[in-house]
């Protein structure tokens, strides 16, 4: 049977020395804050999140559950390693409040899955590199994962790159990493939820302007509240 890290690690290009100390700019680059104009939608997505297994996180998208090859190699490392594999990694949910329907099409990625997780007490998400070559296996390079932070940071929740442990972020900060390299993994093991939204998807140009925008949180900040403001 394969293991899915071990071939991964295979077509990283990381150091995968547990004594290197890695810095936070090697692994993690933060692209830029946000005002965190959905913070009346927390408790609703939080309420709404549904849990997900491995299998069931959502391959690309809802519903899609990955290739069974895929599967099999997943689930034998969490074999391996003595948990279930029907474990609960996260709750998931699918539907974004017009805060982050908004916020999703400014980013202006093509062919996207947007999936807000929320991570609750007791949930780990174990270590793994990422396979987005599906999204664009002949131009895989120009596929982009982001990640936006919904809530603070509470005690016990950590993000891990590499070596490096990202904790005590701000809701509204912006990220992306090297997906295709970097082995990362995420736990809650704090007392209160870890909400993030994540954007996958193709890099247009739209998304290399909006990139720019993100340098400038004054302009962002008031062109998302008057938005809202027009819908409600």
């Amino acid at each position: 049977m394969k293991s899915n890290w071990e071939e991964s690690k295979k077509r990283s290009l990381y150091h995968f020395d547990p004594q290197r100390r890695d810095q936070a700019h090697e692994v993690i680059e933060h692209l830029g804050r946000l005002d965190p104009v959905w913070l009346d939608d927390i408790d609703e997505i939080v309420a709404n999140s549904r849990p997900a297994t491995w299998e069931t996180r959502g391959y690309k998208g809802e519903g899609v559950l990955p290739p069974r090859e895929d599967l099999a190699a997943e689930e034998y490392d969490l074999t391996r390693a003595g948990m279930a594999v029907n474990t609960t990694i996260t709750h998931l949910n699918w539907h974004l409040p017009p805060s982050l329907q908004l916020l999703a099409a400014d980013f202006g990625l093509d062919d996207a899955m947007y999936r807000i997780h929320v991570q609750r007490p007791g949930e780990v998400w174990n270590l793994h590199i990422d396979k987005l070559q599906k999204w664009n296996p002949d131009a895989w390079n120009n596929v982009l994962r982001i990640f936006v932070q919904l809530t603070d940071w509470q005690p016990g929740q950590f993000w891990e790159y590499g070596n490096y442990h990202w904790n005590q972020w701000r809701a509204g900060d912006v990220s992306t990493f090297d997906w295709h390299n970097i082995p990362h993994c995420t736990a809650n093991a704090g007392y209160y939820p870890r909400v993030t939204f994540q954007l996958t998807g193709c890099v247009t140009d739209k998304t290399r302007d909006f990139l720019e925008v993100l340098k400038y949180p004054n302009y962002r900040t008031k062109r998302i509240s008057d938005l809202l403001k027009d819908i409600t």
